[in-house]
């Protein structure tokens, strides 16, 4: 399933009214002067060439990856180890009777959210080669790229041998600057899944630094991808964060970091390139002016001249509130990432808009 099916299924499912505009709705001025005086520092803009396709976190890449902790980002330490979590409940989400209204809720924190992701490797340059993308894909550092032919490559920062693609690849021994290096063939979109398609990946450790694994479409020419392998040298790409966030809940994990999208996952939901069970801050090109999911299940709320609009249900949440330059800012719940009302909106007033920001089209 890709992210735009994932987001459509969640706002399919918020159907059902939970409730009355909660308190707290003073802080949605908040939302907006952030984003304004974000905007008055520096414009948005977009990617060059070769990432312009993607859209959504993960949305231009092959397949998913998945493995174990990635090295410290730029602005914050490792990703944040889960911590105990109070109790709290609100009474408009106790009157929702949903079925997440008596789960304890986590305590809002100061932000450990990146400024931006580090790639401690360059990517190949010119000769018809995209510009790379930096992103944090499933809480590991990333860089997607396209090929002078126009496929796509990713390329992901492990801190041990990530192994086998999958139980059934097929693995070879190869070389990549003359150091050891094995390459596979496998099928399936990621590790759990099966498309059918045929991928291929490079894996090695290149000496005195963090494993890499280079994945492809079959049809990539394999002489191709080891030319790219090669190329790759210690370096350094940076991607910026499109959000900045003052709060974050406490013990959940920043597992992506994307041009359209920043997720948080709570404890108990493994890191991954999706968006399922997780908080999801995006950008709508919209202006927010009228409610992205209308019907009963969508309140308004008002603070000053600052509308928002908040959709509540058995499966979620969903929260729009326009920022500056004619956009609007979504936050998106999954039915285990929920947050009583005031919790949401509090850590909705902490959210700023970068440059670096780009509109979700999911």
């Amino acid at each position: 399933m890709n992210d735009e099916e994932v987001e459509d299924r969640l706002r399919d499912a918020l159907r059902q009214f939970a409730g009355d505009a909660p308190p707290g709705a003073t802080m949605l001025t908040s939302v907006t002067t952030e984003s304004a005086r974000r905007g008055r520092r520096s414009r948005l803009t977009t990617f060059a060439s070769g990432a312009a396709a993607l859209v959504a976190i993960g949305a231009a890449l092959p397949f998913a990856l998945r493995g174990g902790p990635g090295p410290a980002l730029e602005g914050g330490p490792q990703l944040p180890a889960a911590a105990p979590t109070a109790s709290w409940s609100s009474p408009a989400v106790r009157r929702s009777a949903t079925p997440w209204a008596s789960a304890a809720a986590p305590a809002l924190v100061p932000s450990t959210v990146p400024g931006a992701v580090l790639f401690p490797f360059s990517a190949p340059t010119g000769d018809g080669f995209g510009e790379p993308m930096v992103t944090l894909t499933g809480g590991r550092p990333t860089v997607v790229q396209t090929l002078p032919g126009g496929e796509p490559v990713t390329m992901t920062l492990y801190d041990r041998d990530p192994g086998r693609p999958t139980a059934t690849a097929e693995g070879r021994p190869a070389r990549v600057n003359g150091q050891a290096a094995t390459a596979y063939v496998w099928s399936g979109a990621d590790p759990a899944g099966s498309d059918g398609e045929k991928h291929q990946s490079l894996v090695w450790h290149p000496a005195g630094q963090s494993w890499l694994r280079i994945d492809a479409d079959q049809g990539v020419d394999p002489t191709l991808l080891t030319k790219y392998a090669d190329a790759i040298v210690p370096g350094g790409l940076k991607g910026e964060a499109p959000f900045t966030f003052k709060l974050m809940p406490s013990g959940w994990t920043v597992d992506n970091i994307g041009p359209a999208a920043v997720t948080f996952a709570p404890p108990g939901v493994q890191p991954d390139a999706g968006y399922v069970n997780k908080i999801t801050v995006m950008l709508d090109e919209a202006p927010g002016l009228e409610p992205k999911l209308a019907g009963p299940q969508t309140v308004e709320i008002r603070d000053g001249e600052v509308t928002a609009w908040l959709t509540t249900a058995d499966d979620g949440q969903f929260l729009q509130v326009p920022v500056a330059g004619g956009r609007s800012l979504l936050v998106q719940i999954g039915p285990k990432a929920a947050l009583p009302q005031e919790l949401l909106l509090r850590f909705a007033e902490g959210i700023g808009v970068t440059a670096a920001a780009r509109v979700s089209h999911g």
